[in-house]
């Protein structure tokens, strides 16, 4: 029978269940257990499975946590094939309000997908209409 195994949150390496430190980045996995989930989410948007970015990137919108705003933009460029996620992470970027402004401008000046520039220039163009009413 095969041993259980756990994914390091740090480094993401498959390791025992069992352990109480990751044998390949050291990191202390009962500490990271205790992050705030916020942090955890964050941490999360550098995870290798797509999916598992997707819900981190979902979860911060609907939070609104203004300091979200510069990990989705630096997700949104690390992965600039990956379409869906960037129309996700302005999507998410719009629902921080002011605070996803400066990397709405970055993302629709400067990523290389046509869609995701697009949807965030129409985010900011919908945020100006907004606040002149």
């Amino acid at each position: 029978m095969a041993k259980p195994l756990q994914i390091c949150p740090r480094c993401y390496d498959l390791i025992d269940a069992a352990a109480a430190v990751c044998p390949r980045c050291g990191a202390d996995l009962e500490a990271l257990s205790t992050r705030d989930y916020g942090n955890k989410l964050l941490d999360a948007l550098h995870h290798p499975l797509s999916e598992v970015r997707m819900r981190a990137v979902i979860a911060l919108g609907w939070r609104g946590d203004p300091a979200a705003a510069a990990g989705l933009e630096q997700l949104a460029l690390r992965h600039p094939v990956d379409v869906i996620e960037g129309l996700a992470v302005v999507d998410s970027l719009a629902r921080l309000g002011a605070a996803g402004q400066a990397s709405l401008g970055a993302l629709a000046a400067g990523h290389p997908a046509h869609a995701v520039r697009a949807a965030a220039h129409a985010a900011l163009v919908r945020s100006r209409v907004e606040g002149c009413r």
